[in-house]
């Protein structure tokens, strides 16, 4: 299962980091389209999105295709 927590902190630390070597460069969250449907669908997921401006990449979890993106502009966290 998802550690929420651990994989927001990873995530927002590996965008600092890239911002710094390579701002031009694009960072993504993949998850599965049930990880998204079970957390980031939900109201709590939602606010993670939107106040960390984040880039998700949803799997289809049976066909392992793209199935959605979602792609915001980035607002560095205060």
């Amino acid at each position: 299962m998802l550690d929420l927590e651990q994989t927001i902190g990873q995530y927002v630390l590996y965008r600092m980091l890239l911002n710094k070597i390579d701002p031009e460069r694009e960072i993504y969250l993949a998850v599965t389209d049930i990880i998204y449907d079970e957390i980031f669908n939900e109201s709590i997921g939602k606010l993670v999105i939107n106040e960390l401006s984040m880039q998700l990449i949803i799997i289809d979890s049976k066909q392992k295709d793209i199935k959605r993106w979602i792609i915001l502009q980035h607002t560095e966290p205060q």
